[in-house]
């Protein structure tokens, strides 16, 4: 079993285009809050005197709150590829969430913030303004989670719903572990029928089981091709797939190109069909 790296769980393509472009930073949560944030990062750059960068990102089943130039915004799980170009100066704080654990800070199901990337006043009110604020005063990345903490745990009871537990358990297993392929799998492993599993998924995460499964085979699809993977048709096999035009199709459909492209892209030879 290959794990992913860190780059694979963040979902970022090409991670080698953006060395000495930008830095990035990660921090992990308190111990009171790992069953609901996974971890909290940053991002700087300074390209005033170089082009602008685009980094591209295969979003996870995880909703994000991020502060940029004091304004907070939180995108829920978006299916399609996002793509940031970074140009000037900038400064990005983000609290990327469990998969399950941005649901307790919220009045409805997760899905009510699928493919949506909102202001946080609409939904927490002035709270969220203030903490932007809190955020931009300060360059201490320890400061910053500290905000973000304290502003979570006032939104939340504890201990955690159960289900919390149960959800975020689901997706790391699939997210690790490449022998499930399918739903199917997931039923098996944790004793949870398909429709129930879908509602969990629904209320959340937002997304399904199934766009679960297979997203995190097409994140270890990217980074395998990224480390240089060389048979097509033997990955293809490995992730699942029917065969390699099935996973020819699907990873052009998400990532914008076909898994021999990708491969140059990200500076190695093309892989064998």
């Amino acid at each position: 079993m290959v794990e992913p790296t860190e780059n694979t769980v963040r979902g970022v393509l090409n991670p080698r285009a953006g060395e000495g472009v930008y830095a990035e930073d990660l921090l992990p949560p308190g111990p009171d809050l790992v069953d609901i944030v996974e971890h909290h990062w940053g991002v700087r750059w300074d390209l005033r005197e170089r082009e602008p960068f685009t980094v591209e990102v295969l979003p996870r089943p995880a909703i994000q709150f991020v502060v940029e130039e004091g304004r907070a915004r939180v995108h829920g799980v978006l299916r399609g590829r996002f793509d940031r170009t970074m140009d000037g100066r900038g400064d990005i704080f983000g609290v990327s969430f469990r998969p399950a654990g941005f649901r307790p800070l919220l009045r409805g199901p997760a899905a009510d913030l699928t493919d949506r990337v909102i202001d946080a006043v609409e939904l927490f009110g002035p709270a969220a303004a203030e903490l932007a604020g809190q955020i931009a005063a300060t360059d201490d990345r320890g400061e910053r989670a500290a905000h973000a903490e304290a502003f979570c745990r006032h939104r939340i009871r504890m201990p955690v719903a159960p289900s919390v537990r149960l959800v975020n358990s689901i997706v790391d297993a699939t997210t690790h572990d490449r022998k499930i392929l399918r739903v199917d799998h997931l039923v098996e492993r944790f004793g949870v029928g398909k429709r129930t599993l879908q509602k969990l998924f629904r209320e959340y995460v937002g997304v399904t089981p199934k766009w679960v499964v297979q997203r995190c085979r097409l994140h270890e699809a990217a980074q395998r091709l990224d480390s240089g993977a060389a048979d097509l048709a033997g990955l293809a096999h490995e992730l699942g797939y029917a065969d390699q035009a099935h996973f020819a199709r699907d990873f052009r459909a998400v990532v914008g190109r076909a898994p021999a492209g990708y491969a140059r892209q990200s500076g190695r030879p093309a892989p064998q069909a």
